[in-house]
């Protein structure tokens, strides 16, 4: 998801409600804080010695202590304003990075939003690490292999 995407599919949930981040661990604690909304323009080199250069975007957030949750139209608001601001910000990956009690800061894909009752939720992934060849060779193959094997002579060159 994008933060353009999002922003869409925010703006067509009531304002007034509140929006909560939803882990695996657990929701955000009510009070949370957008600490900031990043632009990174990423050159890599992966295991089969092939470069590429993306972008992605970040939203960070501190766990909250009380006080309650962010209403939705005020996480719009900070959002529409971010991606005006923020010239490639609304078209990139979207990550978010946060840590319940604010201590060992995860990395997640963010869900489409979800009206649930008296609040929107927003599911929290959590990203693992993989090997990109090894992901594209089972895409195009539907078998696994990588690393040395005959099957994906170029991974891990």
């Amino acid at each position: 998801m994008t933060p353009t995407e999002l922003l869409q599919a925010l703006q067509a949930m009531p304002g007034d409600l509140p929006l909560v981040f939803q882990t695996e661990g657990g929701d955000i604690g009510d009070g949370y804080h957008v600490t900031e909304f990043k632009l990174a323009n990423i050159n890599g080199i992966d295991c089969g010695a092939r470069q590429s250069s993306w972008t992605e975007a970040t939203l960070q957030l501190l766990d909250g202590q009380g006080g309650g949750h962010m209403k939705v139209g005020k996480f719009t608001a900070i959002l529409r304003q971010s991606v005006e601001k923020v010239q490639g910000l609304g078209d990139s990956l979207l990550h978010v990075e946060f840590a319940h009690e604010n201590k060992g800061m995860r990395i997640y894909d963010v869900s489409e939003p979800v009206l649930r009752g008296d609040m929107v939720g927003v599911g929290l992934n959590e990203i693992r690490a993989y090997c990109k060849p090894a992901q594209e060779h089972i895409a195009k193959s539907g078998t696994a292999g990588c690393c040395g094997s005959s099957a994906s002579p170029s991974c891990c060159a």
